[in-house]
């Protein structure tokens, strides 16, 4: 399996994963309506969002999932999974190992204490569905608190189910 296979993998699994936390949040109102649950789905669509942006080459807005309610941020989601698609169908080898210029290392040498080292688009790539399944594990154990049984959304569960495509909740 070569790095754009296993990229494009990485991206498929985290489409399919989110779709299916969102559609076991749009089951359960309790869960939809969770102020909680709706932070960390901001936060990891944001970053996601941003991410793409910047790979993009695209002005990023750190705000842009500020104040969406859950069907709206169905919406963002199925967007930017969308577009991270045709992003990485885009790259070549050698746009992998470019670095990337990532707005807010700054930020993160300042907060870390200590300068953060260049990474390639690549290491980027790696790091935005591993940043994903980090806060789905989250919202997994919000889930658990609320009585709603999480789906198994590990990258193994989603190979042995022939690797389907997202099944998105409706947005309207």
């Amino acid at each position: 399996m070569d790095a754009f296979s296993l990229l494009a993998d990485q991206f498929r699994h985290m489409a399919w994963a989110d779709a299916l936390v969102l559609s076991t949040i749009a089951a359960r109102p309790v869960a939809a309506g969770d102020e909680y649950i709706l932070s960390k789905l901001r936060h990891l669509h944001m970053v996601q969002s941003v991410f793409l942006d910047v790979w993009r080459g695209e002005p990023f807005d750190p705000r842009v999932a500020d104040g969406l309610d859950f069907r709206a941020l169905i919406d963002l989601a199925r967007k930017v999974h969308t577009g991270s698609m045709c992003f990485l169908e885009s790259l070549t080898p050698e746009a992998l190992e470019r670095v990337a210029n990532l707005p807010w290392s700054s930020m993160a040498t300042e907060k870390l204490g200590f300068t953060v080292a260049d990474h390639s688009v690549a290491d980027a790539l790696v790091q935005v569905p591993q940043h994903s399944a980090y806060h789905r594990g989250q919202l997994s154990a919000r889930l658990r608190e609320l009585g709603v049984d999480p789906p198994m959304t590990d990258f193994i569960a989603w190979i042995w189910r022939h690797k389907p495509e997202p099944s998105w909740p409706c947005s309207v």
